[in-house]
């Protein structure tokens, strides 16, 4: 009889505690390289347009994460798909402004909690619509996220990018030459128009389509256009490797 008066009790306060709202922030991931507020190199991690999940694997930025955090990175991911909903200033425009804006938001988060330190050097990586982001942070440059040396585009789209697109800091964009999503032949076109293409270095990868990093499409997907590609993932991975090094990143901390 107590038991069952107990449990009553017990569900009746779990029912009456309060629920803490959805925000923003519930979409910005936080992955340190440790468990520790020391200042490190970051990256910050834009997924493709359908966010986390990826034909339902939502590990695959995290497994990224987690290769970075091996490499002295700490890491935050933003799911700027759920996060926008919260944001108003986020939710009109074209998508590369809309993305900074809410890596803006992101960003000053993680910096009032000590993170992303300014003084340390980031980069910022985009995948697919991602990429749209990533552009528009690279425009920007340290003007526009203090820290911010490089940028990295994995396929990324070009389609809200302007001519004359002017880059402040260095941008390697790896692409498959068999994507029918971004194609290269927009990209190259994009490069060439820039004012300055030498600051964009393109690594084109043979028989790659969309998706080739993502290890869990290890089947044709979306009429074909998705798959899997391991050898142009361990290269990307190796291109990857060249600018995230061990002692290649650091910290002006003096």
């Amino acid at each position: 009889m107590f038991s069952r008066i107990f449990a009553s009790l017990a569900l009746a306060i779990l029912a009456a505690a309060p629920i803490a709202a959805e925000d923003a922030s519930d979409h910005f991931h936080w992955r340190p390289a440790a468990p520790d507020d020391k200042p490190r190199p970051w990256a910050i991690l834009l997924p493709g347009a359908s966010g986390l999940d990826i034909l339902g694997d939502d590990q695959h930025y995290f497994t990224v994460a987690n290769w970075l955090n091996q490499h002295g990175m700490d890491v935050l991911v933003v799911d700027y798909r759920n996060a926008t909903r919260f944001l108003p200033d986020t939710s009109k425009g074209k998508p590369g402004p809309r993305i900074a804006r809410i890596v803006g938001h992101a960003v000053g988060a993680e910096r009032t909690e000590g993170h992303l330190d300014a003084r340390c050097d980031g980069i910022v990586v985009g995948w697919s619509l991602g990429g749209e982001g990533m552009w528009e942070l690279a425009a920007g440059g340290r003007s526009a996220l203090p820290g911010l040396i490089r940028a990295v585009g994995f396929y990324p789209s070009v389609r809200g990018q302007a001519k004359g697109y002017d880059p402040q800091v260095p941008v390697t964009v790896l692409q498959g030459d068999e994507d029918r999503i971004t194609q290269p032949g927009k990209l190259e076109r994009f490069v060439s128009r820039s004012a300055k293409p030498e600051m964009i270095g393109v690594t084109t990868f043979e028989g790659a389509r969309h998706g080739f990093d993502v290890a869990s499409i290890t089947q044709p997907a979306m009429g074909g256009k998705l798959l899997h590609n391991p050898a142009a993932d361990t290269a990307s991975k190796a291109m990857l490797e060249t600018i995230v090094g061990v002692g290649d990143l650091g910290c002006a901390l003096d």
